[in-house]
């Protein structure tokens, strides 16, 4: 034994060791709950357990934490000043754990569907050469927003307005016939006294954000289309579907046009774009920094049949 291990009393390197989270703990919960009891069925151990976590912690501050009165079990002068600093300590530990875990797991991308496995080996590489092991998980774009507040460590691809996007492709007009020139929306204005039902405008689930959707319905309204020719939130394959059916147009990627092979073209009058971010929760941000997602994005862009953008925040 060292001069400077015989220095310090036997319970004071016992007790300053992790059991002082355990202590804590114990601490923290009689004196939420009011009860050494009710603190025990929280923390799940046995009453005696708890009483002896407190009671250590106190040796180890030099006083009682607790006393008794007609209330219950309640902190006096010296545990009221101990119990926030207590509460901090246990967050801490617990962000400690959180980030450790994170840190030695496989990250979930969530993704808007379109990009086949092919398209996301450079992106996988490109991950593995950041130190990222990912596995991409296709999923709606609500379904993603609700993914990055959950425990899995992880990251998504989100819709998001220009100024923050890390990727971008413009959106074009979806038609059954392939023409060189651009298309108009006036194009589409009912024609009086047509038999058929009059063609429509689908617009797809990942552009159903008011930087798109609003500029669409409002660019439609001023070429003489009615609102029901707008069609929001329609599956792309259902969409293609109904170009090729009935002469429908959808807005779309030009990626998303070859896939579902329908041609592309851009639109004259209305110049909206897709826009994306590469979003972490907050059970993946200790993963994944700054810099890393921007090189992942910028990887990431040409599977989605998109371009990286400059400046976009990670």
């Amino acid at each position: 034994m060292s001069k400077t291990e015989a220095a310090v009393p036997m319970h004071l390197r016992y007790d300053c060791s992790v059991d002082l989270l355990l202590h804590l703990r114990a601490f923290t919960a009689v004196a939420e709950q009011r009860s050494f009891t009710r603190a025990a069925a929280v923390l799940g151990v046995p009453q005696p357990v708890v009483s002896r976590r407190v009671a250590a912690l106190e040796r180890l501050v030099g006083g009682r934490l607790l006393v008794r009165d007609p209330r219950g079990v309640v902190t006096n002068e010296l545990g009221r000043t101990l119990l926030p600093h207590a509460q901090d300590l246990q967050l801490r530990a617990e962000h400690l754990l959180e980030v450790a875990r994170a840190a030695g797991s496989d990250l979930t991308l969530w993704l808007p569907e379109g990009a086949s496995a092919r398209d996301l080996l450079p992106a996988r590489a490109a991950a593995g050469a950041l130190g990222l092991r990912v596995e991409p998980v296709v999923a709606a774009p609500d379904e993603r927003e609700r993914a990055l507040a959950g425990a899995v460590p992880g990251l998504a691809v989100l819709a998001c307005a220009a100024d923050e996007a890390d990727m971008t492709g413009a959106l074009g007009a979806g038609t059954r016939e392939p023409v060189h020139r651009s298309f108009h929306l006036d194009t589409l204005r009912p024609q009086r006294r047509a038999e058929t039902r009059a063609r429509r405008l689908h617009l797809g689930p990942e552009d159903d954000r008011p930087w798109v959707r609003d500029v669409v319905r409002r660019h439609a309204a001023r070429s003489g289309l009615s609102p029901h020719q707008v069609v929001v939130g329609s599956p792309p394959l259902s969409a293609a579907a109904d170009v090729h059916e009935h002469d429908d147009v959808w807005l779309c990627t030009e990626a998303e046009a070859r896939t579902h092979e329908v041609a592309w073209r851009e639109v004259a009058d209305l110049p909206v774009a897709r826009h994306y971010r590469l979003a972490t929760g907050r059970a993946g941000a200790a993963a994944a920094g700054p810099a890393q997602r921007r090189e992942l994005a910028a990887a990431l862009a040409p599977a989605l049949g998109l371009k990286s953008t400059e400046g976009g925040r990670a």
